[in-house]
């Protein structure tokens, strides 16, 4: 059976988690986040 990564998926690919991971931490966007992380806010957005 072939598998197709969902087009969502394949958005996503495009955004390397590790170089959004350092970003994040560079400009210190989740020194005041209380609930959801940086990279959950922007999949789920």
């Amino acid at each position: 059976m072939v598998q197709v990564a969902s087009l969502f998926n394949q958005l996503l690919q495009h955004f390397p988690r590790t170089e959004f991971a350092a970003l994040v931490k560079k400009h210190g966007a989740e020194r005041a986040a209380k609930g959801f992380t940086c990279w959950t806010q922007f999949v789920s957005g």
